[in-house]
């Protein structure tokens, strides 16, 4: 059946049914209404146009259309209504752009541009219709600068973000995904996240997935913990985790993000710090003496094992508590007042140190030599103070044993130089009355006086080398040539060397410097060490003296010989007095010559020699000699 003809319409604009109805249609619509004419020119509006316009209904007509468009889309509407009208089209011509009132309301419309035309086909007019959509514009850009901002946020932030979905597949992802895990953002959207995890965590991740999906508890969700991470290249990164769930609106399932921190760097600086910590703590407790840490204001902080062992003490009796409330001072009469100067004056910059008898918890006396060193930053200012404490109470005993000891030998020397003195004199008297009497007697009375007038004489050398060991040296130092003193030497030992057919050889390097001595006892020292070789000799053999440079600060000088040598287990003996292997000897020459060489700052010992008997080394520092002007 075909359907009814339709009538064909003619505008007249005075008409009364069909304008009666345009207008009314006009007045409840909430669209916008305007007849144009072909060149945009407004030929009726309705109601709506007064707010979108700023204008009275009147006010419009015979305007263009185009002068109420938003300077901005006024062109592009206009260029783009005119090529419509160009093609002479029979449909609709549609439109976006904004208008702009007079006092500034800008609407965003949507146009329809319909041409109405008579019955023979001729356009007559223009009907638009435009719809408001300001309120969906603003939506949309509101939605979308959301986004923006939401994409910017995620492009800058510095640590990986990860959304993922209720079954672990990668939503959205932070750009600095790729920096720290290397993957490109495009590359993680769509996968599981477990390829992030190593195992067993990526095996089993969607089973945590699931098992909260079913029974709602998680171990994960709103809290930080560290997590290793495998990066695309494979390799294994730590990083600090947190995971929060997001309820989308309208969505039937929540999101999940999750922020990545990589923390391997920092992990490792802990690391290292917990072992130098433990280094540091090792070492200070290895600390046998006293070792401490103070505040400032002289509240302990730290102690070592030693400092408690030895009070009987707990770290946590005494670590946070004013250093000299401690019970280490409390036996100390007046300690507390004295810690306390002492620490102010630490904390002002001054090094402390004094000496201090105490109680230990036995209540034996001991002494300690106690010091409170401070400890700068950066900026030179005080941080910490330093407490040390070291047990002397042996050393004490020992300088005291060592004062008696030298009172002693002052005393012993004071009357070892008086016997000598008195014993001197009548053994000389009686020396030369025995040796004008043997003068006068028989050969065999003659022979045993005089037996017993060398007996005498050894005697008396013997009381002059004891006075002479028994009293201090005065060392008369000036520079030394050792190679001439060493070529003296030979000089002075030459005829006895020769009745004992010994051969001296003497080797002097030739940067050898000269050394600050008192040459005359020096040459006792050689004398003394060249004459005992040729007597260990007996008749015959070689002795040789060799003088060398030792290093910047010191000259060496060795004297050894060809003969039996020295038995080890005799070595340590032989520089103590009254000790001779050699018949007649007083002992005493060996002790003297070590005498010299110490009081001069030296070292005298004995070895086995490079020509397979003794040899004896001393080492003597240079000094400090003048350059002469």
């Amino acid at each position: 059946m075909d359907p009814s003809p339709r009538p064909h319409l003619h505008y007249q604009p005075n008409s009364g049914d069909l304008d009666a109805a345009f207008r009314f249609y006009g007045r409840v619509t909430s669209d916008l209404i305007t007849i144009l004419d072909r060149s945009g020119h407004i030929l009726f509006v309705n109601a709506v146009a007064e707010r979108v316009f700023g204008f009275p209904s009147e006010a419009c007509l015979g305007l263009l259309l185009f002068d109420f468009v938003h300077p901005e889309d006024r062109q592009a509407s206009r260029k783009a209504y005119e090529s419509w009208l160009a093609k002479e089209g029979s449909a609709s011509f549609l439109m976006e752009n904004r208008t702009v009132s007079p006092a500034g309301l800008v609407c965003h419309l949507n146009w329809t541009v319909t041409p109405y035309r008579d019955a023979s086909g001729h356009v007559k007019c223009f009907i638009s219709h435009g719809r408001d959509v300001t309120a969906q514009v603003l939506s949309a850009d509101r939605v979308q600068r959301s986004e923006s901002r939401h994409r910017a946020v995620l492009t800058g932030m510095l640590d990986p973000v990860v959304t993922i979905d209720f079954r672990g597949k990668v939503l959205e992802v932070s750009r600095s995904v790729q920096e720290v895990f290397g993957y490109p953002p495009e590359e993680l959207i769509g996968r599981n996240v477990s390829i992030l995890m190593t195992e067993p965590y990526s095996s089993e991740h969607d089973g945590y997935l699931e098992r909260y999906r079913r029974t709602g508890t998680t171990l994960i969700l709103n809290t930080t913990r560290r997590f290793d991470v495998r990066r695309k290249d494979g390799k294994v990164i730590q990083c600090e985790l947190s995971v929060s769930r997001v309820d989308v609106p309208g969505e039937a399932e929540p999101l999940f993000v999750g922020s990545f921190r990589d923390i391997s760097a920092r992990a490792r600086a802990e690391r290292a710090l917990a072992e130098n910590e433990a280094r540091m703590r090792a070492i200070f407790d290895q600390e046998f003496q006293f070792v401490g840490l103070l505040a400032r204001d002289g509240t302990l902080l730290e102690v070592n094992k030693s400092a408690l062992s030895n009070a009987g003490l707990a770290r946590e009796a005494v670590v946070g508590r004013p250093f000299g409330e401690t019970p280490w001072w409390s036996s100390v009469p007046e300690g507390r007042v004295r810690v306390q100067h002492a620490i102010e004056a630490a904390a002002r910059g001054e090094f402390v140190r004094f000496e201090v008898e105490r109680m230990d918890r036995t209540g034996r006396s001991r002494w300690m030599d106690f010091s409170l060193k401070p400890v700068r930053g950066e900026d030179g200012e005080v941080q910490f103070l330093l407490p040390e404490g070291r047990d002397i109470t042996s050393v004490k005993a020992s300088h005291a044993r060592e004062l008696a000891m030298q009172e002693a030998l002052a005393t012993i020397g004071e009357s070892a130089s008086i016997l000598a003195h008195e014993i001197k004199n009548p053994l000389t008297a009686v020396n030369l009355a025995l040796r004008a009497v043997a003068d006068k007697l028989g050969e065999d009375q003659r022979t045993v006086l005089e037996d017993l007038a060398s007996r005498l004489e050894k005697l008396e050398r013997t009381m002059r080398r004891t006075l002479s060991f028994a009293k201090p040296l005065e060392l008369e130092r000036a520079p030394c040539d050792v190679a001439a003193l060493v070529r003296e030497v030979n000089d002075m030992l030459a005829p006895e060397l020769e009745r004992a057919s010994v051969a001296l050889e003497c080797v002097c390097a030739s940067d050898l410097p000269e050394i600050l001595v008192d040459r005359g006892l020096l040459e006792e020292v050689l004398l003394n060490l060249v004459r005992n070789a040729c007597e260990a000799l007996k008749r015959g053999g070689r002795v040789r003296i060799d003088a060398a440079r030792e290093g910047e600060a010191y000259v060496r000088i060795l004297v050894e010989d060809d003969g039996p040598g020295i038995a080890p287990s005799l070595r340590g003996e032989l520089f103590k007095p009254f000790v001779t292997s050699k018949q007649g000897g007083t002992g005493l020459g060996l002790a003297i010559a070590r005498k010299i060489v110490r009081d001069h700052g030296g070292e005298i010992g004995v070895r086995e020699g490079a020509l397979g008997g003794a040899c004896f080394w001393v080492r003597l520092p240079r000094g400090q000699i003048r350059s002469k002007a």
